[in-house]
């Protein structure tokens, strides 16, 4: 999904140089804001000359939306694989997601980053469109995770069970584990709360 020139990164040194370029863009992203972001910087950060991080992005831009296409495809990656999780118990498997989510959000850097992309979304048509996508694959995701543990949803009720869900998680985001205030619920709680509502929730029982 990367946007860099058609053409490069198809040999083993083109895609380590690739994954350099994102590692200190995702990097200094964090720490220093996309307003504060050069591609001098990154190619400082990287150890390669500016001329050469042109070779493989010529604008910031670029950069940063193969930034961002890496970034939320490596996170769909990891929800899939905890709702793959062979464990025979439905709800064991959505713990794991749950947690596996929540524990994502310990780390600063990854909420400090997300935060930066939430904003470039709301001035990038193309960044808001890619994290359009991302949030609908990752309610789709989790709407087949709820789905096995209450098969008596509707695909409908799934999807919007899905959709509150996410939308609790990521406002939990704002919150990184270690600095969360005492309101907001740890991970136990969050897992009981989702659990609950979807035992709850008998086929055609929520809003339309």
């Amino acid at each position: 999904m990367s946007r860099h020139r058609a053409g490069t990164a198809v040999i083993e040194k083109g895609r380590k140089s690739v994954d350099e370029i994102l590692d200190a863009a995702t990097v200094l992203l964090a720490e220093e804001g996309y307003a504060q972001l050069s591609t001098r910087k990154v190619a400082a950060r990287a150890g390669m000359r500016p001329g050469n991080l042109q070779y493989y992005f010529p604008a910031k831009r670029e950069m940063v939306r193969a930034l961002l296409d890496r970034y939320l495809d490596r996170s769909l990656e990891r929800l899939a694989g905890r709702i793959d999780d062979q464990d025979p118990s439905p709800e064991a498997r959505l713990r794991r997601v749950i947690e596996g989510i929540l524990g994502d959000h310990a780390s600063e850097t990854d909420c400090t980053l997300f935060r930066e992309i939430w904003a470039l979304a709301a001035h990038d048509a193309e960044v808001a469109k890619a994290m359009a996508d991302f949030y609908g694959r990752y309610r789709a995701h989790l709407a087949v995770s709820l789905w096995s543990v209450n098969p008596q949803l509707e695909e409908g009720d799934a999807k919007r069970i899905a959709t509150a869900v996410v939308a609790m998680l990521e406002g939990l985001s704002l919150f990184p584990n270690s600095n969360a205030p005492r309101f907001i619920l740890q991970p136990p709680q969050v897992c009981e709360l989702v659990l609950r509502l979807v035992h709850d929730s008998s086929s055609g029982s929520t809003a339309k």
